[in-house]
């Protein structure tokens, strides 16, 4: 049976980058293991199904392509329910099906739990979905990292914006999670420093809130500003509609998780356009910003070319994955090509070194990752309109 030309091709790249490959990488593995969590059901299940198309083309893209120094990698995706101890029992599994060589978590919850036993054997090294501000200290979590600001990062680019344009009152608006909770104390520090006064702090359930009691007290707090953290998909839509109705005029400002084009479209076409004007930081440019993102070009056309109803948009959801395992593949690459083991140690030696790199578009500044995270975000604005977040700022380093 003669073998199809796409298989031919894919040998042949194989062959030629395994010959090409260093030593230290012939003497090591057949192949290079990625495994993860995503909640695929749960409060959070919309977010876990639009990340996943990011890892199974991943491997596709990279095995087409000769794999990471002529090795293959192998992508294993399992569902977690937005619950942390099956994240970790998932990971345990994956730990225990040979040598891992990287691992993307679901949530603050799981980072949080598996980060104390990241050590020695155990030792991986770990993205997430989470930008948990206790995730940057390479001193306690010396293997685990974020692709992008921290949530408190991102609470003071907005509290900047907001000092920027004159205000002087905010709301916090948050969910009973650690996602919720996790940059509110630093929230209020940075706004007493840039002297604006936080006059509610209100704590909702992750799904399910009682969306009257919380905007009627938004209604007798009656901030200029109100920063939602911690949700997903259907709180913070909603508590911008009830206070819509209510005749609240707060600008209601979100965090990268509350910040989706197809989420603010959905609710748009399905309820009005009361989100029209919603403010929000974003790490990355939205995938529709091409101009100056030739990464985003190249995997337009992959995904094109992979399917051709490909709609030509892609979710920052899995934007956000898919940069986590670039900024592997690029430690892995560099690893190899130093002709170094390829050990936890080692791919967080080179992650910590990425300075003035250049990340295709993602962000719209040259990278630096400090302390395991990258500081750089802008506010954007959506319009129910053109149904498009615009930006309003420019990229703030923080």
């Amino acid at each position: 049976m003669a073998m199809k030309r796409r298989t031919v091709l894919k040998a042949g790249a194989a062959l030629a980058a395994a010959t090409m490959a260093p030593a230290i990488v012939r003497a090591e593995t057949k192949q290079w293991r990625v495994a993860a969590s995503l909640p695929m059901t749960g409060p959070f299940a919309t977010a876990g199904q639009l990340v996943a198309p990011a890892f199974a083309e991943f491997e596709q893209q990279v095995n087409d392509s000769g794999g990471i120094g002529g090795r293959p990698i192998k992508v294993e995706v399992e569902d977690s329910g937005y619950i942390p101890r099956n994240a970790l029992a998932n990971f345990q599994r994956a730990m225990a099906g040979g040598d891992l060589h990287f691992y993307f978590g679901d949530s603050t919850g799981f980072m949080e739990l598996v980060g104390p036993t990241l050590e020695g054997d155990n030792a991986v090294m770990m993205g997430s979905t989470s930008f948990a501000s206790s995730l940057a200290n390479p001193a306690e979590r010396p293997y685990q990292f974020m692709a992008g600001p921290t949530y408190e990062d991102q609470f003071e680019i907005l509290l900047k914006d907001i000092a920027d344009k004159g205000g002087k009152t905010v709301a916090f608006v948050y969910s009973d999670t650690e996602f919720g909770r996790d940059p509110i104390e630093h929230g209020r520090k940075v706004a007493a420093d840039l002297g604006i006064e936080v006059v509610l702090e209100e704590v909702t359930k992750a799904e399910g809130a009682d969306i009257e009691n919380h905007v009627t007290k938004l209604a007798q707090a009656n901030p200029e500003y109100t920063i939602l953290q911690g949700y997903v998909t259907g709180v913070w839509p909603q508590l911008i509609g009830g206070a819509r109705a209510f005749g609240l005029q707060t600008q209601f400002m979100g965090t990268f998780w509350g910040m989706e084009k197809v989420i603010a479209d959905r609710v748009t076409d399905q309820a009005g356009p009361f989100l029209d004007g919603y403010q929000g930081v974003m790490p990355y440019r939205y995938f529709y910003d091409q101009e100056d993102a030739p990464f985003y070009q190249q995997l337009g056309a992959y995904k094109k070319s992979i399917n051709p109803d490909f709609p030509g948009y892609v979710v920052t959801w899995e934007l956000e994955g898919r940069l986590n395992l670039e900024l592997w593949k690029l430690c892995m690459n560099r690893v190899i090509e130093a002709d170094k083991p390829v050990t936890p140690d080692n791919l967080m030696a080179e992650l910590r070194a990425i300075d003035n790199w250049d990340s295709g578009g993602f962000f719209g500044q040259p990278v630096d990752v400090v302390d395991h995270k990258i500081g750089q975000g802008r506010v954007y604005r959506y319009s129910a309109d053109s149904k498009l977040f615009t930006p309003v700022s420019d990229w703030i380093q923080v």
